[in-house]
């Protein structure tokens, strides 16, 4: 089956799960943002990451937020593609157990078809149901883990967790400083560099 052929099963897939899907018929089902064959996915929680499938983001969303952050950062829209675990606007928390097996079934699937070599999720729930284990967000979050088939998985804050951060502490806050540091680590993965935290 062709790749164009698997992102339509995919995106089929997902239309299936009504819950989730509880929109109009005919809206878009948006799978993610950006390049699909990036070097780096990044995976939230959060429906406002983004708003169409060529990164077109709201103007003070978590999805701008991250986008300027990597232009800061210079990492090049090219180099990465941006998803959400329900490809909706309820949560991954909210869904039901059979629900969380499938979205999980059907994010494996949308890795195999990205085949990135860097994964940075979004938070502590998408790095739970990826490493498939509880973890210390004080402990864990930037370190640099090899994941599966050698890609290197980076578990930081929410977006949007750091955005309401920055925005009532200002640009020392220690979660804003933390995400930064994370992506500039993302930014020297993807030169070839080895980090171990």
């Amino acid at each position: 089956m062709e790749k164009d052929e698997l992102w339509e099963e995919l995106r089929f897939e997902i239309g299936t799960m009504n819950r989730l899907n509880s929109s109009k018929e005919d809206e878009e089902i948006l799978l993610g943002s950006g390049n699909k064959e990036a070097k780096i996915l990044f995976i939230g929680d959060d429906a406002e990451l983004y708003e169409t499938s060529d990164l077109k983001v709201a103007v003070g969303s978590s999805g701008e937020f991250l986008i300027k952050l990597c232009d800061i950062a210079e990492i090049s829209p090219e180099d990465y593609y941006i998803t959400t675990l329900t490809k909706s606007k309820i949560k991954y928390r909210e869904t039901f157990d059979d629900e969380k097996r499938k979205l999980k079934d059907l994010l494996d699937m949308q890795i195999a078809l990205i085949q990135p070599e860097i994964i940075v999720a979004l938070g502590q729930d998408v790095g739970e149901l990826l490493l498939e284990k509880e973890i210390d967000m004080g402990r864990e979050r930037g370190e640099v883990k090899t994941w599966r088939g050698g890609i290197k998985l980076i578990t930081t804050y929410d977006v949007n967790f750091t955005k309401k951060s920055r925005d009532s502490s200002g640009k020392k806050s220690k979660v804003a400083l933390d995400f930064w540091n994370d992506l500039k680590s993302v930014k020297s993965l993807l030169n070839g560099a080895e980090i171990y935290e």
